[in-house]
């Protein structure tokens, strides 16, 4: 399918086609990709376009077009020809996915900060059985830190994250979930919410829950560590309430789970991974983001880098980088307050000892007030050292 630009902002295609700046040259040259983004239709029946940032109408007769794409540089001059680029079937049905799941997506916290407050509010008790045969459920998928301190507890938090619960069912001889997936007690917990019947009365005093601004698990964004939401449940909270405050936390649980999947890129080496941990009186979320770097001629053994971010209250926000080559080991970490790098620093010649058990050797370790500005997938300061 190709796409001719015509004749709206013609002196700008002249100078684009006559390469008038080096910039410009660069931009437009045959074979160059741009991103494109259909804007409307004219009066005339013209598509209109944002192609590389500059407005244009196109003839694109029988042809339907996304609501973003790509373009490739066919030809140059005052009406220049550019071919459609149309992704694959896997890409468009993620990104399909993506635009389904971004508006309804929140970070775990609401959803958790409701299940810590259950343990302490007299509501509970009058929630039908199911109802809390499916909360308990959802809190024992919870991991513990204690679970997450050795390298086999992790291997275990991350396969139980809900991030593989499909793959897992995929498996042969697997024809259900394991007990303690989380993403499985999230479907469990949403369909016994469903069997609840939603009264009038509840609808219309369903309470207006104010997400908070969660950025979402995207690969070519860097963490952000998701604070403890503060607990909303009063203490005259109805059965009605609290039911209506599940929907709407479970189902931006549930979104951002599947995010997090579709954005796991597993024949790239790529996962982005969200563990709920068990902290005291209350639920704290791990973030990861782990890449296998692919081997080169310079590093034969490959790269391993994993990413993290967590915010208890007895720390604050701290973030992480971690890098493998071989048996060499390089670590920085970034916390919100002076006290926590103190307490971080000091742990350094454990951690030492920790990788030399395990036959590694600690290159390089640094920790450093304040966060990371989140300029992309990783810090500056990584980028940095992989250049």
């Amino acid at each position: 399918m190709i796409i001719q630009p015509t004749s709206l902002a013609a002196q700008l295609w002249a100078g684009a086609a006559a390469g008038t700046t080096a910039a410009t040259t660069q931009s437009w040259a045959v074979g160059t990709l741009l991103a494109a983004r259909l804007l409307g239709q004219t009066d005339v029946g013209k598509v209109l376009l944002d192609i590389g940032g500059m407005a244009v109408e196109a003839d694109a007769a029988g042809t339907s077009l996304p609501q973003q794409f790509q373009v490739r540089v066919m030809t140059q001059g005052p009406q220049p020809q550019l071919e459609i680029v149309v992704g694959n079937t896997d890409e468009r049905i993620a990104m399909q996915g993506l635009r389904e799941r971004l508006p309804l997506q929140n970070g775990y916290s609401q959803l958790l900060s409701v299940l810590s407050a259950l343990a302490r509010r007299p509501v509970a008790r009058v929630l039908p059985e199911p109802l809390r045969t499916a909360l308990a459920t959802l809190e024992a998928s919870i991991s513990k830190p204690d679970d997450v301190s050795t390298p086999e507890g992790m291997k275990q938090a991350i396969a139980k994250s809900g991030a593989f619960l499909e793959a897992h069912l995929a498996e042969p001889h697997n024809e259900a979930p394991a007990a303690d997936d989380f993403k499985a007690a999230l479907l469990n917990l949403r369909r016994a919410l469903a069997d609840i019947p939603q009264t009038r009365q509840a609808m219309i005093q369903a309470p207006s829950r104010q997400f908070t601004d969660t950025p979402p698990p995207l690969a070519q964004r860097a963490l952000v560590a998701q604070p403890r939401a503060e607990e909303l449940l009063a203490d005259e909270e109805t059965a009605d309430g609290l039911v209506s405050h599940l929907r709407t936390d479970v189902r931006a649980a549930l979104s951002r789970v599947e995010i997090g999947q579709l954005e796991s890129q597993p024949h790239a080496g790529l996962w982005m991974v969200e563990i709920p941990l068990t902290g005291v009186r209350g639920y704290d979320v791990l973030q990861l983001r782990i890449e296998e770097g692919k081997p080169s001629q310079g590093e034969p053994e490959g790269m391993w880098t994993v990413g993290f971010a967590i915010d208890p209250p007895t720390l604050g926000a701290v973030q992480g980088e971690v890098q493998l080559r071989g048996s060499r080991v390089s670590v920085r970490l970034w916390a919100q307050y002076p006290e926590t790098v103190s307490r971080l620093e000091n742990e350094f010649t454990t951690l030492r000892r920790v990788l030399e058990k395990s036959k590694l050797q600690l290159d390089h370790f640094a920790c450093m007030h304040g966060l990371p500005v989140p300029t992309g997938a990783y810090s500056a300061v990584l980028l940095e050292a992989r250049a």
